[in-house]
């Protein structure tokens, strides 16, 4: 039964997330020459490495989807010929077989470490864009589906997710938004949105003195401007972590974003994720001494600790509230 499935798996949607993942890492380590062997069915997307990390986007399970909070904590890691998964810190590896020979394609993954240690899954894939991956699998283990359709009563899970941009990555685009004092929308020229968190700096919440202001500064400073992000990686919701440039007006030099907001004081220096950063202390020392933005203030209130108060406040307050960013 379904729920017997579920419950074998223990933390069990998420782990055959985990394996199911395994399944593009056998597909990573076929050389160029054996996808074009694989026939007609494998054109230039196929060919395209799997190498990466990797972040569900969406899970469906007998018709339901799978939670955001499960979905967020699970991270793939393929190198090579092995898998790596966490799912809220648990890890789990092993290898995967891949048969490009049918369609469609099929992966037979076999854990070796952690909790689907001598575990076998059977899987059917397609890469439908260049960083996006959809597979069906059998939690069983029994037989390989035959579609990707989730039946109401199968043991079937279908995944569609992302592949994670590499550090060092580079974006081009305009602003199309700013949905939170460190955080804004960039739009490149496919017309897709990615979602950027500034690296290294945290600007007061939008609930906190100067973080209303520290938002529309963002919005104005960048109106109409072409941003360069180079990627640092992703935070647990999938927000790209960047290091932002821009050119602020024309004929200008090339300026960081992220040094730009500290100097001017409407933003930290976030020391917990960039201690080494120079250039950004050097910038809080130079607005906390002419008093610039936040600093203006008698005792500016740093975000971390501000959200940290938060959950405190409402985990005091039982059911009340949710906590933090």
């Amino acid at each position: 039964m379904l729920s017997d499935v579920c419950c074998v798996r223990g933390g069990g949607l998420v782990r055959g997330l985990l394996l199911l993942f395994v399944m593009l890492a056998g597909q990573s380590v076929r050389s160029t020459a054996d996808e074009r062997s694989a026939g007609p069915a494998a054109g230039p997307a196929a060919a395209r490495s799997q190498n990466g990390t990797w972040h569900p986007v969406t899970a469906v399970l007998n018709g339901a989807d799978v939670s955001q909070s499960m979905r967020e904590s699970t991270v793939l890691k393929l190198a090579g010929e092995q898998y790596s998964v966490t799912v809220n810190g648990t890890p789990d590896r092993g290898t995967c077989v891949v048969d490009r020979s049918v369609q469609p394609w099929r992966m037979k993954i076999t854990g070796t470490v952690g909790p689907n240690q001598g575990k076998v899954l059977l899987a059917i894939f397609e890469l439908t864009q260049a960083d996006r991956l959809r597979v069906c699998y059998d939690l069983s283990g029994a037989q390989y589906p035959q579609g990707f359709g989730v039946e109401s009563g199968s043991s079937h899970l279908l995944v569609e997710y992302r592949r994670e941009l590499p550090q060092g990555a580079e974006l081009s685009g305009e602003l199309s938004g700013v949905p939170d004092s460190d955080v804004l929308l960039l739009k490149v020229a496919d017309g897709r949105e990615h979602r950027i968190r500034l690296n290294g700096i945290d600007a007061p919440e939008l609930q906190q003195p100067f973080g209303k202001e520290s938002q529309e500064l963002l919005q104005q400073l960048l109106r109409g401007l072409v941003l360069r992000v180079v990627t640092r990686g992703e935070d647990r919701g999938g927000q790209i972590i960047g290091d932002v440039y821009v050119r602020l007006s024309e004929g200008a030099a090339e300026r960081s974003l992220n040094v730009e907001l500290v100097e001017r004081g409407w933003a930290w220096h976030f020391v917990r994720f960039a201690k080494d950063n120079r250039e950004l202390a050097e910038a809080e020392q130079k607005a906390r001494a002419a008093g610039r933005g936040l600093w203006s203030a008698a005792a500016a209130k740093a975000p971390w600790d501000f959200r940290r108060e938060q959950a405190e406040s409402a985990k005091g307050g039982g059911a009340g509230g949710g906590a933090g960013r």
